[in-house]
C-alpha cells in the first residue's frame, strides 16, 4: 500500500512538474512570438525595433543622478543635435526641431500650433524661433504648445513660448501632476525649467484653432502621463491624417504595469487610427519614426510622386501593432524572469 501511495504521489509530482516546465516554455514561446510578429515590420519602422529586444536588460535612466557627467559631456555636443533643417513637409506642417528631437508646428487659418519645445530655452530660439521665420512663420502666432510627456527634452524650452509669445501650454492631468508632486524620475542638467500647470486635456479631448482640430488621447507607457495626436495635414491641397506616438521607448527598466499599460495604450491607439484613415506615422523623435531618412528624399519629391511621409494606412496599422507586440513580448519576459 505504502509503495503504492509513493508511486501515485511520485507519478502526480513528475506531472505537475513537467505542466510547470511546459507553461514556462510556453511563456518564452510566447515572448520569442509576439518579438517575432513586431519585427515582421522591422523594414518599415527601423527605429522602433529595440522595443522587440528581449535578450538585452531593459535600461532604467531612473537611476542617473540628476548632474550626472554624461548629461554634461551631452550638453557640450552639437552632433546629436544638428542636421535637420526647418522644413516645410506638408502644406501646413513643419519641422523645426533637432537632428535628435522632433519639434512640429501645424499651421492653422488662426495661428500656430506647436508640439514639443525641444530641450532648452537655446534651442528653442535657436531651432523653433529661427526655424519658423526661415520658413515664413510668425513665432508670435503660436497659440498653442502641446507637450507629448513629461520629459524635458520635450518641455524644456517651454518657457521661451510662454514668456514672449503668451503660448498655452498643453498637457494631460497625470503630467501636471507628476511634475507638480515631484514625481519624475528622469533628469538631465541641461534641460530647462518645467512649465506651471496651464491646459489640462483629457482622453479623447480637442485642441482647435480656426480651421484645424487636434485629437488628444492618453496613451501611458512611455511615461505614465503620454499623449498621442490625430490631426489633419494637406499635400498640394490632398488631405492626409496624421498620427504622432506621443513616446517611444522603454527606460525604466522592468516595469511590468507600465509596460503592459504601453501595449494596451499602442493597441488601443492603433485601433482608432485605423478607424480615421490615418496614413501617416510620426513621433517625437527623427530616428524613431524615419524622418531623418524621409527629410532626405523630400528634396527630390515633385507633385506627380508619392509623398515620402505618406506609408498608408496598412503601414500606419503595422506601426502601432509592432509599438504592442514588442511591448507584449517584454511583458511575457518579465514575468518569466519573475518566476
Amino acid at each position: 500500500m505504502k509503495n503504492a501511495l509513493f508511486l501515485f504521489f511520485s507519478v502526480a509530482s513528475l506531472t505537475a512538474l513537467a505542466f510547470e516546465v511546459k507553461a514556462e516554455e510556453k511563456t518564452i514561446q510566447s515572448a520569442k512570438h509576439f518579438a517575432s510578429k513586431g519585427m515582421a515590420h522591422a523594414e518599415l519602422f527601423p527605429g522602433l525595433t529595440n522595443l522587440c529586444d528581449i535578450e538585452s536588460e531593459i535600461r532604467d535612466l531612473s537611476k542617473r543622478k540628476r548632474n550626472s557627467a554624461s548629461g554634461k559631456k551631452k550638453k557640450s555636443g552639437k552632433s546629436h543635435s544638428s542636421g535637420i533643417p526647418a522644413t516645410k513637409v506638408f502644406d501646413n506642417l513643419y519641422y523645426v526641431g533637432t537632428g535628435g528631437v522632433s519639434s512640429w508646428v501645424i499651421e492653422t487659418s488662426d495661428g500656430l500650433i506647436l508640439i514639443d519645445a525641444l530641450n532648452t530655452v537655446r534651442q528653442a530660439k535657436e531651432y523653433i524661433e529661427k526655424g519658423m521665420l526661415a520658413l515664413g512663420l510668425n513665432p508670435a502666432d503660436t497659440k498653442y504648445l502641446i507637450i507629448g510627456h513629461e520629459h524635458g527634452d520635450h518641455y524644456g524650452g517651454q518657457a521661451h513660448f510662454v514668456s514672449n509669445y503668451k503660448t498655452k501650454v498643453v498637457m494631460s492631468d497625470v503630467a501636471w501632476s507628476r511634475m507638480e508632486n515631484n514625481k519624475l524620475t528622469v533628469f538631465s542638467s541641461r534641460w530647462g525649467p518645467m512649465p506651471k500647470r496651464d491646459i489640462t486635456i483629457k482622453d479623447g479631448g480637442t485642441i482647435s484653432l480656426g480651421d484645424t482640430q487636434v485629437q488628444v488621447y492618453e496613451t501611458p507607457g512611455h511615461t505614465p502621463g503620454t499623449i498621442s495626436l490625430i490631426f489633419p495635414v494637406f499635400d498640394n491641397g490632398k488631405k492626409h491624417m496624421v498620427s504622432l506616438w506621443g513616446g517611444t521607448g522603454l527606460n525604466y527598466g522592468p516595469d511590468l504595469a507600465r509596460i503592459q499599460s504601453y501595449t494596451d495604450a499602442a493597441s488601443r491607439f492603433g485601433n482608432i487610427t485605423k478607424a480615421q484613415g490615418v496614413d501617416v506615422f510620426l513621433s517625437n523623435h527623427p530616428t524613431r519614426d524615419g524622418s531623418r531618412e524621409k527629410f532626405k528624399l523630400m528634396a527630390e519629391h515633385s507633385k506627380d510622386q508619392p509623398h515620402p511621409f505618406v506609408q498608408g494606412q496598412d503601414a500606419v496599422a503595422k506601426a502601432y501593432d509592432m509599438l504592442a507586440s514588442c511591448t507584449q513580448a517584454q511583458v511575457l519576459r518579465i514575468k518569466q524572469q519573475k518566476k
